[in-house]
């Protein structure tokens, strides 16, 4: 059905209106189209890829006791490796055409699970240098392992919240074993792992919903696990424009108003 909107001329001229705005729930009404339309073919697609995801989690265990054996200057090593990563992983985004396809997806991939084992197992003995320690892939592995069990099912929706529902219920879980153990601060300092999941259902829904361009086809799974670790310096990027860069463009606007306006 048209929509007929009657208005009178207003006294006050440059007056716009969008119409989209007035008709009723229209912000309700936003969508994002999948690059796999079939339900389906993409969850199949998710559950291969964040299998991946779990086997390269898995590696931060030997990772680890490697560095428990042979410890590291961290404070030295994790400003450079941190540098290094992002400088990497922003040419894998930008030049990503070659790395979508055989044999060099398969590279792109072991390099990444090399580097994000080694970032991760840095990160958390600069925290704690006990066993405990992993337990910080321990829990990640079940987070994502259960996204993967909620994707079997093609009933209910997979949206953000109900993946961080997800998350927060087995951290939580994990919580309560802890304080049964007596061990809450051990596990309470693997808090981050839940950050780390909710990026990966957030990169998942830009990856496959054309957000990012990548346009990926329901078998490239591979390709997909690479892009979680390569898409890491926009999100970085979006999240710093978000908290920090917007605030100061804001105020310098504000200054800049000091010289045009007039007081009285």
């Amino acid at each position: 059905m048209d929509v007929v909107l009657v208005m009178e001329k207003s006294e006050v001229p440059g007056i716009a209106v969008q119409c989209d705005l007035l008709l009723p729930n229209s912000y309700l009404q936003r969508t994002y189209e999948f690059d796999i339309s079939d339900i389906g073919l993409r969850r199949r697609l998710v559950r291969r890829f964040y299998g991946i995801l779990i086997l390269q989690v898995a590696c931060t265990l030997p990772c680890l006791e490697l560095f428990l054996k042979y410890p590291l200057p961290y404070y030295f090593v994790m400003p450079v490796s941190m540098v290094f990563t992002v400088f990497l992983y922003t040419c894998f985004y930008v030049w990503r055409d070659w790395r979508r396809h055989w044999p060099f997806n398969y590279f792109v991939l072991l390099l990444s699970t090399v580097i994000g084992s080694f970032n991760r197992s840095l990160y958390l003995l600069n925290l704690v240098e006990t066993h405990w320690v992993y337990i910080y892939p321990a829990i990640l592995i079940f987070e994502i392992l259960g996204l993967i069990l909620y994707s079997s099912q093609e009933r209910f929706r997979f949206t953000q919240i109900r993946g961080i529902s997800i998350i927060c219920l087995i951290f939580g879980l994990f919580l309560l074993l802890a304080y049964r153990l007596n061990r809450m601060m051990e596990v309470f300092s693997a808090m981050s792992c839940t950050v780390e999941a909710w990026y990966i259902i957030y990169d998942t829904h830009y990856m496959l919903c054309g957000r990012h361009g990548y346009n990926i086809g329901p078998d490239e799974f591979v390709y997909a696990a690479c892009n979680i670790h390569c898409d890491l310096p926009t999100g970085m990027w979006r999240l710093m424009k978000m908290l920090f860069f917007s605030k100061i463009v804001e105020a310098v606007r504000m200054f800049r108003e000091c010289f045009r306006t007039e007081v009285c």
